[in-house]
């Protein structure tokens, strides 16, 4: 299974670069490498989780995490083309009608866009996660309460663990707390999912049904504005016909 993560880069010494199939700058800064530790964070705690997984690195970001809604879009795009089944967005930007037209069109191609609800502990839309096609993923404490300023609402689609993630990042290992590892998180279970899914609709992509068994699947949980509850990965396997 084919999983595009956008993010920083990934560092070339990770043990997940292993798994790294192609690596594309939409930067500028002509090198795919990760000096921020983030991308290297998300793509390892998807490693951890899907054994499945093959990566695709896109680098969007600079090494202080800032990228534009633009950049975003186009790399989007590239991965829906290419075959990404699964593409994580652990980062939010501003809303635009080119990045809304290319999660949908990454989605009529029959990818699943996973994407981090934000972290500034509010209820309003964040993007790409709010986009229709989007999973928006917000992320809980070890109380299964919210965690630190993640964002929640109506528009929230699924939450996963959120606080204190512990996965590789630059120079060994590091904790990163909020919804970017929580929507890793849920981009992992996907990928799982792909290995397994069937097209029971017979649309011809298994998208549809893999978000379906994300959601349905789900653990309840006592805060409202965190979508259909806690990813649960065994239930969600479980959902789809063995």
């Amino acid at each position: 299974v084919i999983v595009a993560v956008l993010d920083t880069g990934i560092d070339p010494e990770a043990g997940c670069v292993a798994r790294v199939k192609a690596s594309i700058d939409f930067t500028g800064q002509s090198n795919t490498s990760d000096e921020h530790g983030h991308g290297t964070h998300m793509t390892d705690t998807i490693a951890c989780i899907a054994p499945n997984a093959s990566f695709v690195n896109l680098k969007v970001a600079d090494k202080r995490g800032r990228c534009d809604s633009s950049t975003v879009a186009k790399a989007v795009r590239w991965a829906a083309d290419r075959g990404a089944q699964v593409i994580n967005i652990s980062l939010e930007v501003a809303n635009s009608d080119e990045l809304q037209a290319a999660v949908a069109h990454a989605w009529a191609r029959g990818a699943v866009v996973v994407a981090a609800a934000g972290n500034s502990g509010s209820s309003a839309p964040a993007y790409p996660a709010a986009y229709e096609q989007s999973i928006a993923v917000a992320g809980t404490n070890r109380n299964d309460g919210v965690a630190v300023l993640s964002n929640h609402g109506d528009w929230v689609d699924i939450s996963a663990p959120g606080f204190k993630i512990y996965a590789e990042a630059l120079n060994g290992y590091d904790l990163e707390t909020g919804t970017s590892p929580a929507a890793a998180h849920v981009s992992g279970v996907a990928a799982l999912l792909y290995g397994i899914a069937a097209d029971a609709n017979g649309d011809g992509h298994v998208n549809d049904e893999v978000r379906e068994a994300l959601e349905s699947s789900a653990s309840a949980l006592p805060n409202s504005g965190m979508g259909h509850g806690l990813v649960n990965a065994e239930a969600a396997v479980a959902v789809l016909p063995g």
